[in-house]
């Protein structure tokens, strides 16, 4: 699964030029391939897994200002129009086509990017040169899933954008990893894949309305336009983090090794595990 997430993106940064759909798509794939790592963690090693994860990271964030351009405009789009907004669609479109213009002028850094890729891809162990049974992935879910818990832990104590952007880094990897781990059937996700990649939405759109609330209050704005506006965005991002909460107080109920030995035994009759679908 982390070379085939490695090869998509490598296709994809070879498009010309790069579309949105693109850069979302490799962003999409370092992250399943980072999750796959982390799954991977004990057997590759520390050093090994760390290096990688590194030059995995650092692809994703060249790629970082053309995504969060067009994330702030989807954002402002997908909530109630009102006329006097019009100015700041503007403004958030022309951020969007400066940052877009700028990645695909930069030859460099993207050919620099799929270099990397694929250095990280080639280098990956298979086979008999890395240890990855059963102890192996269980170190690696159970790590995950304990970040995401404390992450969660703190958030309820301090629901800072931090706290909240980790809670949901975290489950974004246990998502995938759920995902490659966990039996699927035909027309059937298995309950915490969908409840891991539910959270995972929920947290990343109210991440996405708390971007655009600070962009709210730095574009100038006529102040009714303004106080309109940001009462739309905290009564959705209020109702989001009360749905997130609810369910990540659900995902992360059980302690960190009792949910990845459940995990593993619910998968334990399964052959070898096979890519699945990872559409979102």
């Amino acid at each position: 699964m982390a070379r085939d997430s490695l090869a998509d993106a490598i296709a994809l940064l070879g498009a010309h030029p790069l579309s949105d759909r693109a850069v979302h798509g490799v962003r999409k794939d370092l992250k399943r391939a980072r999750a796959m790592l982390r799954l991977m963690r004990a057997g590759l090693g520390e050093r090994e897994y760390h290096q990688r994860n590194a030059a995995l990271r650092d692809a994703a964030r060249d790629l970082s200002a053309a995504r969060d351009s067009k994330v702030l405009l989807d954002t402002l789009r997908n909530l109630p129009q009102h006329r006097s907004l019009s100015d700041l669609r503007s403004r958030l479109r022309k951020e969007h086509t400066v940052t877009r213009s700028r990645l695909r002028s930069e030859v460099s850094s993207v050919k620099r990017a799929r270099k990397t890729l694929r250095t990280v891809r080639r280098d990956l162990p298979a086979g008999p040169q890395i240890r990855c049974d059963w102890p192996v992935l269980q170190s690696g879910l159970r790590r995950v899933y304990a970040r995401a818990r404390a992450a969660l832990v703190q958030a309820r104590v301090h629901p800072t954008a931090e706290n909240l952007h980790e809670l949901r880094k975290q489950t974004k990897y246990l998502w995938h990893q759920l995902q490659a781990l966990m039996p699927v059937r035909a027309h059937q996700t298995p309950p915490l894949v969908a409840a891991a990649h539910r959270l995972s939405d929920l947290l990343g759109a109210e991440h996405d309305l708390v971007a655009l609330r600070v962009r709210a209050l730095e574009a100038p704005m006529r102040s009714s336009a303004r106080s309109w506006l940001l009462e739309r965005i905290d009564a959705r991002g209020e109702r989001m983090l009360e749905q997130a909460t609810t369910l990540a107080s659900q995902l992360y109920h059980d302690p960190p090794v009792e949910f990845s030995a459940r995990v593993l035994r619910d998968s334990a009759p399964r052959r070898g595990v096979r890519r699945v679908s990872t559409s979102s």
